[in-house]
């Protein structure tokens, strides 16, 4: 197997790994779409029930929940809203995987933050994380997605972030 050859093997087997992690950020986002999350009650409904119920999150990592996105749930709610589907839909298609991939890779490490210590296994979290950093950095979405297109399209582009 030459190469190149190999080069878009694994990129395909990675597109995989990419297209899992995106039907998970857009099956998250419908659930909490559907359970009112993304509204400034449902925001801190969900980290009163990460710190209080799972018993989640070190002191660092509430103080500062408590004093950046809790005194601003409703815009925070609102970016999560969108950031959340444009990250799945991102990795489900394979558009602009790198800079998709690296945002998977904040949501997760911060999922993992949020959880640890509680009574969530967080292993989960880490393995997304670790799986979002390699869909980042192996531009994935040249296989079985729209940044394939765009290669073919726009050819090589002048930021290595973009496809």
């Amino acid at each position: 197997m030459n190469t190149d050859t190999q080069a878009q093997y694994f990129r395909r087997m990675i597109a995989v790994l990419r297209i899992t992690l995106g039907v998970i950020l857009l099956v998250t986002w419908y659930d909490n779409f559907t359970k009112g999350v993304y509204t400034a009650d449902g925001i801190r409904g969900l980290f009163d029930w990460i710190f209080n119920e799972t018993g989640g999150g070190s002191d660092a990592y509430r103080a500062i929940v408590n004093s950046t996105i809790l005194p601003n749930a409703g815009a925070f709610a609102a970016f999560q809203l969108v950031a959340e589907l444009l990250l799945g839909l991102g990795l489900t298609f394979g558009g602009l995987t790198t800079i998709a991939g690296w945002g998977a890779t904040v949501f997760f490490l911060n999922l993992f933050l949020s959880y640890q210590g509680g009574s969530e296994w967080i292993w989960t979290y880490v393995l997304l994380t670790a799986a979002g950093f390699v869909v980042a950095t192996t531009k994935s979405g040249r296989a079985f997605g729209l940044d394939q297109l765009l290669l073919q399209t726009q050819g090589e582009p002048k930021k290595w972030w973009l496809w």
